[in-house]
């Protein structure tokens, strides 16, 4: 009767062990509001400019926002674009960026873009993480 008891427990330790365990799939999930360069490295876009695989990746980035964020009518500013957290302007900057140049773009939604860059914010922003070392309008070397 001991016996049939500590196996019980035992199989509930270990059940609640593998329990805790993260599965791979989920670790493995992405983020909705960033796009990693191995993502870009996937995309059929790798070769364009960043706006496009934003287009492709993740449209939401790209979409105005819902509603109005104060009690009196404020209409939305245009989501801003940071590239190595210098302001760029608006979403046609990304036009002039190649993807290749990129290794992360993360977005800020409007309630969190306000907090942390201010009022003007209130239409979200893209924050793009470029390469080391590449200038302006110059091609990486390919990676063998």
């Amino acid at each position: 009767m001991k016996t049939a008891r500590w196996g019980m427990a035992a199989f509930v330790v270990v059940g609640a062990g593998l329990a805790l365990v993260p599965d791979p799939v989920l670790a493995q999930k992405k983020d909705r509001n960033t796009i990693t360069r191995e993502e870009i490295e996937n995309s059929p876009q790798k070769n364009q400019d960043i706006l496009a695989v934003i287009r492709s990746l993740r449209p939401h980035f790209l979409a105005p926002p819902r509603g109005t964020r104060t009690l009196g009518y404020t209409a939305p500013f245009p989501t801003a674009v940071y590239i190595n957290g210098t302001r760029a302007g608006e979403l046609d900057a990304l036009k002039y960026l190649m993807a290749a140049d990129v290794m992360e773009v993360r977005y800020l939604e409007p309630a969190k873009a306000i907090d942390e860059y201010g009022q003007d914010h209130n239409g979200g922003v893209v924050l793009v993480k470029r390469m080391e070392g590449i200038k302006p309008g110059v091609k990486p070397p390919a990676s063998r």
